[in-house]
């Protein structure tokens, strides 16, 4: 086979053109169907600020920290579940004020549900945040899996050595209108 004296193998500035077209056009519909999605997931029209609120909270369960509320070895763990409210440490971003491990309270409101932090630290003395996570949610409901008993699901977990297996979330009225109940599994069991 012979080669043609000047010709080198590729594309033509042309052909890269229409590809390049074709490619952006393929990546804006890709963003569009992607930005519906998530609106068509959201249960409110919010823009979609309840589905974030409920995926943020669950991920702060999910990676919840086993931290002791001392340095002595069989000290409890900073972990305490109510019916309607959860104390647990997470790491939380910047935008929290610190990054870093934070001691994390969700409970119910007069105006919904309530996200309140406080960075860990051993003197106690860091600023408390707070915001509003869900307005207009009257009745917010947790329950703790305890996977070494037959009893199964508690209503409280009181501090102890371990983390729960598993929790449920409820929350009804306002933004979490029609929502299903919410579990999560967490990673760190704190054994």
């Amino acid at each position: 086979m012979t080669r043609r004296p000047g010709f080198t193998p590729g594309f033509t500035l042309l052909e890269m053109l229409v590809a390049m077209t074709l490619l952006a056009f393929i990546m804006v519909a890709g963003q569009q169907a992607i930005a519906l999605a998530a609106r068509a997931a959201a249960p409110r029209g919010d823009g979609g600020h309840s589905f974030l609120v409920r995926h943020q909270i669950a991920d702060w369960l999910e990676t919840s920290l086993p931290v002791r509320s001392s340095r002595r070895e069989r000290a409890p763990l900073i972990f305490s579940g109510e019916p309607a409210s959860i104390r647990f440490v997470t790491d939380l971003p910047e935008r929290f004020g610190t990054a870093g491990p934070h001691i994390v309270m969700l409970a119910q409101a007069p105006g919904g549900l309530l996200a309140s932090w406080q960075p860990l630290r051993p003197s106690g003395d860091a600023p408390v945040g707070e915001r509003l996570m869900l307005d207009g949610v009257n009745r917010v409901a947790f329950r703790y899996w305890d996977g070494t008993d037959a009893r199964g699901w508690h209503d409280t977990w009181p501090p102890g050595q371990r983390l729960p297996a598993m929790i449920e979330m409820n929350f009804d009225g306002g933004a979490a209108q029609g929502w299903p109940p919410i579990l999560v599994a967490l990673r760190n069991q704190g054994y």
